[in-house]
């Protein structure tokens, strides 16, 4: 049996800023993963994802241009573009296992399980670690639905080989309208299926709605109140039931959200606490069950379920080992849908606006004519500001738009740092830019 004083599950971004640190400080650490090592960020997620939207957003720029000083079309080379993409996450594994090992950590393989206090075992071999750290990311919820195993989760969409023509997506959440941009501008035939009346639940109510305008402006079939029933295999291909009823279909993709994958972990062996958002923890991001375990990122259930801010928990989790004072302060996190135009927020939402009893107010501006998106023919753009009455201070931003997913960081150094709406107006900014939209918004 090996003896480690730090132990983390999972190799992405939590693993990275937690692995280093520790071993630099002279801790005996180890690292173990059950998939190729680099996590879902820069192998399964962000990264991948981004590359392959830069086909759309060349494809999608042209479109909106045509007739207006620009002839002919690109089109999406789907085999090139994925070939292109796994340039990006096929060197990610070799070189993230590479740079933990040479940190001075212990690189394992294979389905770690805790089985004790203080004991993880790694496919029949125990170690014994005294502080262990579940970075073990998050996974496709069940759908819970006939015909399950027919659909394609996120993951094995970023490997498609071909696209099929027609494609369907299950919810109505980031994954879906970032993918559906995707398929769209390739040239196939797109539906988003969606349970409830209202899509992007997390971002403001009217610009969802605006996207969603939008989307079927590009022809991609938005179904609202469709919760899906089932999916069956018929000769012709695949059928979606739902309650608006059938969409035939070639694929059919998972896009209703991930939960914390952890539990398989052993956790109830120690009485660790979690849920399907993850571990429960402390703003240390210390388990509330066991001192000596802790959680990040996807596997945690604090914050949002975001890269950046596995980042920051990752670095508050290295100085909690290290008996260094850390909070994880989750204030002025921006969090984006890469659409078609991207839809971003940030802050107090609007909906929590409406409920302060008049102690905020709501700016709502409608951009479409703006110069920012006209001169690139977008059609559907607006923003929405919430300011504190007294004092203008900057509590939230909501943005659709062209370049929304950069302006959105302007104001989320805005709340973070206590800026008032009138220090964003006294503020010099570069014209013409995004950025100099900024004080026409506050």
């Amino acid at each position: 049996m090996t003896d480690f004083d730090v132990m983390v599950i999972g190799s992405g971004t939590v693993a990275q800023n937690v692995v280093p640190r520790c071993a630099e400080a002279g801790l005996r650490v180890a690292v173990v993963d059950r998939l190729p090592y680099g996590g879902t960020c820069s192998r399964r997620g962000c990264d991948p994802k981004k590359v392959l939207l830069a086909g759309a957003e060349a494809v999608g720029r042209a479109r909106l241009l045509a007739g207006e000083g620009l002839v002919g079309e690109p089109r999406i080379d789907w085999p090139a573009l994925m070939a292109r993409k796994r340039t990006f996450t096929e060197p990610v594994a070799p070189r993230i296992e590479s740079w933990l090992g040479g940190s001075g950590a212990e690189t394992l393989h294979g389905e770690a399980r805790i089985v004790a206090a203080g004991e993880v075992e790694v496919d029949g071999e125990r170690h014994r670690a005294t502080e262990i750290v579940v970075a073990s990311g998050a996974r496709p919820m069940p759908l819970g639905i006939a015909g399950e195993e027919l659909v394609t989760t996120s993951d094995e969409f970023l490997e498609l080989d071909e696209l099929p023509p027609r494609v369907a997506f299950i919810g109505g959440g980031y994954i879906s309208f970032e993918f559906a941009w995707l398929a769209r501008m390739a040239g196939r035939e797109v539906t988003i299926l969606h349970r409830s009346d209202r899509a992007l639940k997390g971002f403001d109510e009217q610009l969802a709605a605006a996207l969603v305008e939008r989307y079927r402006a590009l022809g991609i079939r938005v179904l609202l109140e469709a919760p899906v029933r089932s999916v069956r295999r018929e000769a012709a291909g695949l059928v979606v039931e739902s309650a608006a009823g059938d969409v035939a279909a070639d694929l059919v993709v998972h896009g209703a959200g991930r939960i914390a994958d952890v539990d398989r972990l052993g956790l109830d062996a120690l009485g660790v606490a979690f849920g399907r958002r993850g571990v429960h923890v402390d703003e240390h991001m210390r388990s509330m069950s066991d001192p000596h375990v802790w959680a990040a990122g996807d596997a945690a259930d604090l914050g949002l379920p975001l890269t950046p801010v596995a980042s920051r928990q990752g670095k508050v989790v290295a100085a909690g080992i290290l008996g260094e004072e850390a909070r994880y302060d989750g204030r002025g996190v921006p969090s984006v849908v890469f659409s078609d135009p991207p839809l971003a927020a940030v802050g107090m939402s609007t909906a929590e606006a409406g409920q302060s009893g008049g102690a905020v107010t709501v700016k709502r501006v409608d951009m479409s004519g703006w110069f920012t998106q006209r001169r690139l023919g977008q059609t559907h753009a607006g923003a929405a500001v919430v300011t504190a009455a007294a004092g203008g201070r900057l509590l939230g931003a909501h943005i659709l738009g062209i370049d929304a997913e950069e302006v959105i960081n302007v104001f989320a150094l805005a709340i973070r740092q206590e800026l008032t709406a009138q220090d964003l107006l006294a503020t010099t900014w570069s014209y013409p830019t995004a950025g100099s939209d900024i004080p026409y918004m506050v």
